[in-house]
């Protein structure tokens, strides 16, 4: 029989606050067809740049010349790893960025240059209070209270959200680059840096031990001794750090340059691994020897069915081994394995979805070790009502309601 629960607002714990917040009124190709997309970007204006998010391109690609043909706009991948630029959109960009016309095709060069890229959409769909204020309400109507900004594009950015009603329900970290352009105020109320280690599923950029399916190989962004150094200056900050690995090959180099760090004495008030949806047991026991914080997506369970097209059945069932992490090397949830959602999707229904009812029996989490992952910003803030069906393996988001 189903069973309504009710469950405290959550603290989204990894999203792109000001990046997702500045999109709304952007148009989306999410679910749609090849002719349906094409059909909203040529809809747009040919007066000015536009971003358009939610592409998959693997599933609607956009040929060179249907992407001449359209008005000006940035395509974003709806993993956010990758892109497309359409119509005039090179020249108009061409004065303020031209290593992005230059390289906007090469995978490589966009992992590579990824959160700067994300900044640059973010600057061009631009966050206003007004969108903000939309973003957080539709976050409360999905059961959330808190959203992290993982990657704060810049100052304007920063005073939006600060001279905002939602200024204690965001907190934001920033990468090296962005820090140092930021005010000494700013700088000292981030919670932290942010660093990207490899890419992503979607995009095949993800650092795997291992081919991906058709022979693609993922991707590192740093040699050892530059991310030994990257990150050796990173501690004169004296901030915390996250740490974005998603592949086992990326998190096999991340521990050992945090291990030799750890040697020589080099230390940070904390450090989150984020993802690290293919961790192995030793790489896990690694992990906790060293004190880190895993920041992973219950949602990303679903990547086992999504990019079944990608990767090899061995690689589907080790994503996200959520009971190992916690029955074997003894990760807590709340303590030092933490949950977002990276914004794929937001809300409480589809991580309790896929957290519940997952493909496999490791990925499986209960709705207590779900809930202490998020974690609750404010009991009594607001709360999710929620109907939870065994029977048909279903969950469904009732209301959400503010207040008891």
């Amino acid at each position: 029989m189903p069973e309504t629960i009710r469950v405290p607002w959550l603290h989204d714990q990894h999203s792109h606050t000001s990046f997702y917040a500045a999109l709304i009124g952007c148009p989306s190709l999410a679910g749609l067809t090849h002719g349906e997309a094409f059909a909203v970007v040529q809809a747009l204006s040919e007066e000015r740049l536009s971003v358009v998010f939610g592409w998959h391109s693997a599933r609607i690609p956009f040929t060179p010349e249907e992407l001449r043909k359209l008005p000006p706009a940035i395509i974003v991948n709806i993993s956010m790893h990758g892109f497309a630029l359409s119509g005039e959109a090179p020249n108009l960009l061409a004065g303020s960025q031209p290593e992005l016309v230059a390289h906007w095709a090469d995978p490589e060069w966009c992992e590579r240059n990824l959160p700067n890229l994300l900044e640059v959409f973010s600057r061009t769909a631009q966050l206003t209070p007004g969108k903000l204020d939309s973003f957080m309400e539709r976050m409360e109507a999905q059961g959330l209270g808190v959203v992290d900004d993982m990657l704060l594009p810049g100052e304007e950015a920063f005073q939006v959200l600060r001279n905002s009603r939602w200024a204690d329900h965001i907190r934001c970290w920033a990468t090296p680059k962005t820090f140092l352009t930021l005010s000494p105020l700013t700088r000292e109320a981030l919670a932290g840096l942010k660093f990207f280690t490899d890419g992503a599923l979607g995009s095949r950029t993800a650092g795997l031990k291992g081919e991906f399916l058709g022979g693609q190989q993922g991707l590192l962004l740093y040699q050892d001794k530059e991310l030994l150094r990257v990150l050796g200056e990173a501690h004169e900050y004296g901030k915390p750090v996250a740490i974005h690995a998603i592949g086992d090959g990326a998190i096999e180099q991340v521990l050992g340059v945090l291990e030799s760090l750890h040697r020589d004495g080099v230390s940070f008030p904390l450090v989150r691994l984020e993802h690290v949806q293919f961790i192995d047991r030793i790489q896990a026991r690694r992990a906790k020897a060293l004190g880190l914080v895993l920041s992973m997506q219950p949602n990303f369970n679903s990547d086992s069915q999504d990019y079944a097209d990608r990767l090899a059945p061995r690689w589907l069932e080790s994503n996200n081994p959520f009971r190992m992490l916690i029955d074997q090397a003894g990760f807590k949830p709340g303590r030092d394995l933490i949950f977002g959602s990276d914004g794929m999707p937001h809300g409480i229904e589809y991580a309790l979805q896929w957290s519940l009812f997952p493909l496999y029996s490791g990925q499986r989490l209960t709705l207590e070790e779900l809930v202490a992952g998020y974690g609750v910003h404010l009991e009594g803030e607001g709360c999710s009502v929620l109907e939870i069906d065994p029977e048909a393996r279903r969950v469904k988001l009732l209301e959400s309601l503010a207040g008891n």
